[in-house]
């Protein structure tokens, strides 16, 4: 069996060991891509850029997102108002709610990027 009081001090222990790892994983990763550049370079090949590190916006992430998470806030807005109306439990209310509207969020992301593209594919061809 385990000390009594070896369970808090492990407790403490698991955030700080995961955040020395990750920092590390981090710190590694970066060395890695570096030596990868520097190789290319060696070799006479030009590395691809990237902007400052980030990749290309893609706006249809964003509007997924958006639309994602405005469902969700609805969701929990008429979990609260299911909630209170009814004598639903109010995680069953709450959940229900933003599962329900979070997909309808996401279906209306998915049509308005239907609408977007087709319309822009048409504008192309004109």
């Amino acid at each position: 069996m385990m000390d009594k009081t070896l369970i808090p001090i492990i407790a403490l222990l698991i955030p700080i060991i995961g955040t020395i790892g990750v920092f590390t994983m981090i710190v590694f990763l970066r060395k890695y891509d570096n030596d990868e550049k520097m190789a290319m370079i060696a070799k006479g090949i030009t590395p691809p850029q990237k902007l400052s590190g980030f990749r290309e916006v893609n706006p249809s992430h964003s509007l997924r997102w958006g639309f994602i998470l405005v469902g969700f806030g609805i969701g929990l807005l008429m979990g609260s108002l299911l909630e209170s109306l009814t004598n639903l439990d109010g995680e069953t209310a709450h959940f229900s709610m933003i599962f329900i509207f979070g997909g309808l969020g996401l279906l209306a992301s998915y049509f308005y990027q239907m609408n977007l593209d087709k319309k822009n594919h048409s504008l192309k061809k004109d």
